[in-house]
């Protein structure tokens, strides 16, 4: 079979979470940054076939035995086809891409969307100027159904402004509908508060705080707390000889730990013996045999309590440009090497030194 579905658009999912850690990382300290997303509701549901090309995805409704068979001619794409994610975030990223044309125009210049009112509702919200001539910097992705934005403003028309210019790309693709249950852009979840602006929001699995001199990610807390219970209930077992974890449940939590550390890097390096595990692919992990795996799940376990006492700022996730940069060499004699300045002055040094 030919694929011809575009891939531009769902090779994108990938770099949304860390294309927004890199805005949090670039935006001033004294920033207030504010996010909302939207969702559209029933996504992949809302591509509609082209007229007879429906028969592409007909089938024959299960029935009880001797009942009259009953084709099924769907109207629009159905689940489970291999081509329709691409299918569909190429929709998707298209209202992004209208979206983001729409924040670059002028503030005011757009209509009132009918959910806009519903994005202030928040005490960050109102805690804005109503006006102001700051520069607003934006952020807009869509991650499959779901898109999000961020953006640090100096008044509460520039946020509006973004509100519409979202909420009308969204429209533009995904045509609205008069009654709001039924629209595309999940009025539901909105009156839950995710479409609500504010300085504090999950995205993608992950808290983030906005607020000035902070910052931070850390792991949600429903993803964070089964992750702790999983890894004490394995160090509780893993001094019993006879209790195994199965392979297939120690892959698993392994995968959802290094997302964990997306958001907490020193824990890369605890998964160095997770991973000579994972190359052997034993049908059971005995933890007693194996101690510096043993250490590692406990360490784990430490990291992920304390990520939320001292959540890690977004500017640590993110690499620049060095201050300095230089080469050295050691030996059990001593260690030398060369630092010229970069971002900072430095006189250019060449060091040596001899160990005592």
């Amino acid at each position: 079979m030919v694929k011809t579905a575009p891939q531009a658009a769902i090779n994108q999912i990938g770099h949304v979470l860390k294309r927004l850690i890199h805005a949090f990382a670039e935006a001033p300290e004294d920033a207030k940054i504010f996010m909302a997303k939207w969702d559209v509701k029933d996504g992949f549901w809302r591509l509609n076939n082209a007229l007879g090309d429906e028969y592409n995805f007909a089938y024959v409704l299960p029935q009880e035995p001797g009942a009259t068979p009953k084709l099924v001619i769907p109207t629009s794409l159905q689940m489970g086809w291999i081509e329709l994610p691409p299918y569909f975030c190429a929709a998707s990223e298209t209202g992004r891409d209208v979206a983001a044309q729409y924040i670059n125009t002028p503030i005011g210049s757009l209509p009132t969307h009918k959910f806009q009112r519903l994005t202030e509702a928040s005490t960050d919200f109102e805690a804005l100027p109503e006006s102001g001539s700051g520069d607003l910097a934006t952020v807009c992705e869509v991650y499959v159904n779901d898109y999000i934005v961020i953006a640090t403003p100096s008044s509460r028309e520039q946020l509006r402004h973004v509100a519409n210019a979202v909420l009308m790309g969204i429209h533009d693709v995904f045509p609205p509908d008069e009654d709001d249950s039924n629209d595309p852009i999940s009025h539901k979840k909105i009156l839950k508060g995710e479409g609500v602006f504010a300085l504090e929001k999950d995205l993608l699995g992950f808290d983030f705080n906005g607020q000035p001199g902070e910052h931070t990610m850390w792991l949600e807390a429903p993803k964070r707390d089964k992750l702790l219970t999983i890894l004490h209930g394995w160090c509780r077992a893993g001094a019993d000889r006879n209790l195994g974890i199965p392979f297939d449940v120690f892959r698993s939590t392994t995968s959802q730990l290094r997302w964990a550390f997306i958001s907490i890097p020193q824990g890369n390096g605890l998964l160095s013996p997770f991973n000579k595990v994972l190359a052997k692919e034993p049908r059971f992990v005995f933890l007693h045999r194996n101690k510096h795996l043993f250490e590692g799940v406990r360490d784990c376990r430490t990291l992920l309590r304390e990520s939320v006492v001292e959540p890690t700022r977004c500017k640590e996730l993110v690499q620049d440009w060095p201050d300095y940069i230089g080469v050295k060499d050691a030996s059990k004699h001593g260690v030398g090497g060369i630092i010229v300045g970069k971002l900072k002055a430095c006189i250019p040094t060449v060091f040596r030194l001899e160990w005592p």
